[in-house]
């Protein structure tokens, strides 16, 4: 069927990922089938996860409500700056915008720790980045809610990288760490700071009376937002 469409009058080549993975593949993986589930794989990692750390953000504004309006005066001052939304101006927005284990591994050969721990090849596991990120050494009073902790943290340091959302060096592991950290973490960032800052600008969310904010769905060791939660959305009149 591809070999038919390129030979058509007029064809133009397609610029998106199906294409580019067809065009980088090789062996086995030029096998439709194979194809296939590579791109679903991508739209599991590339879609589902952002869904659900915008959730879990919808949900902490539900419980929080406090920190809306804030949010919403640094939206409008970086877009009155930008005259609108530019290619950069989800990198200026300095606030909050920006699971209890991840980084989740299969040792293709066996592996011995600097610890002395032997990893058989094929073992599946992870690394309990809730308990490093709660550390009180490493986030003073992890267990109080702050939507400014981060932004606090980058204006204080002089390593203000370092708490940068895409920051992947080992102890906030949401992206992984070390050379193996998540390429598309980048542009995730980027998605979910316009997504938010939209969702805000034309709407106001809470919970219903009475309705806190739910705890999270555990499968396992994978963790995501509660899907029976009941969040009320209001279209704002200004």
């Amino acid at each position: 069927m591809m070999k038919q469409a390129e030979a058509s009058e007029g064809y133009e080549k397609p610029t998106d990922l199906l294409q580019y993975m067809i065009e980088g593949a090789q062996g086995d993986d030029r096998d439709p089938e194979r194809l296939a589930h590579l791109q679903l794989m991508v739209n599991l990692a590339g879609i589902h996860t952002t869904g659900a750390a915008l959730t879990h953000a919808i949900y902490d504004l539900c419980e929080h409500q406090e920190y809306a309006e804030d949010l919403r005066q640094d939206i409008d001052q970086v877009l009155e700056q930008d005259g609108g939304w530019q290619k950069d101006t989800h990198t200026k927005l300095l606030k909050g915008l920006t699971s209890i284990l991840s980084f989740n591994r299969v040792a293709l050969t066996p592996l011995t720790l600097s610890t002395g721990i032997e990893i058989p090849a094929g073992t599946h596991f992870s690394v309990a980045s809730r308990d490093i990120l709660f550390d009180p050494a490493v986030t003073p009073n992890p267990n109080d809610f702050d939507g400014l902790r981060y932004y606090r943290m980058r204006q204080c340091s002089a390593e203000k990288h370092k708490y940068d959302f895409v920051n992947a060096d080992g102890i906030n592991m949401n992206f992984g760490a070390g050379r193996y950290a998540c390429p598309g973490r980048f542009f995730a960032a980027m998605e979910l700071k316009l997504l938010l800052a939209r969702l805000l600008q034309k709407f106001d969310f809470r919970f219903p009376a009475g309705v806190s904010r739910p705890g999270p769905l555990v499968i396992d060791e994978f963790v995501g937002p509660s899907p029976w939660a009941k969040v009320m959305v209001r279209r704002r009149r200004s």
